[in-house]
């Protein structure tokens, strides 16, 4: 069976090799993954894309941006995606100098004894948005004893649904893709290329 090619780097042209370069100037060359390869077989798909992962991860808005960047975290972990975990984890301490033991209590955040309050209900919030499971008013309600508002509200559902996407289309679609073409400097870590080639 044909794997879909993906658009390479090295072959991007006009406004896909322009956000490609975005991509590189706004969080570095290692995180130009596979999956922008994806996104760009249709400009419109990769520039939607892009800028909603670019307004989420990096623009100024409602919420701490570690927070926001701990959901992703937090639905790669639920959708139990190797490559995605290893990225938003490298993402994470490459970005907000978080360290590795920081990173372990986001992804177990219901059991961590150091995360603050407002980031257990945030994250709590996400993976149930994500994943179906039905919110409360007490869920609400513990948004807004935190000073949340409604973009708060807002970029909290948006990031949930962006990344359980992602991580499903790792997980579905990435295995059928050659993204073991993918050049070594585009990738976060080797840990990350490791599950690019299985």
């Amino acid at each position: 069976m044909d794997k879909v090619q993906l658009i390479q780097p090295d072959s991007a042209e006009d406004e896909i090799a322009e956000i490609f370069d975005d991509i590189r100037k706004t969080k570095g060359a290692n995180f130009l993954t596979p999956t922008w390869g994806f996104f760009a077989l249709d400009v419109e798909l990769l520039r939607g894309w892009w800028t909603l992962t670019k307004r989420l991860q990096t623009a100024p808005g409602a919420l701490p941006k570690p927070l926001l960047n701990a959901i992703s975290l937090v639905c790669a972990a639920e959708v139990d995606c190797p490559r995605c975990i290893n990225n938003h984890q490298t993402h994470l301490i490459e970005h907000f100098g978080m360290s590795m033991d920081d990173v372990l209590e986001c992804m177990d955040f219901e059991n961590s004894s150091k995360l603050e309050p407002m980031w257990k209900d945030v994250l709590r919030f996400a993976r149930k948005v994500a994943f179906n499971e039905s919110t409360e008013d007490r869920d609400f309600q513990a948004l807004r004893d935190h000073g949340i508002d409604d973009l708060g509200v807002a970029e909290i559902v948006s990031m949930a649904m962006l990344e359980s996407g992602m991580a499903r289309h790792a997980v579905g679609v990435a295995p059928f893709e050659n993204g073991d073409r993918w050049p070594k400097e585009n990738l976060p870590s080797a840990s990350y290329a490791e599950s690019v080639d299985h």
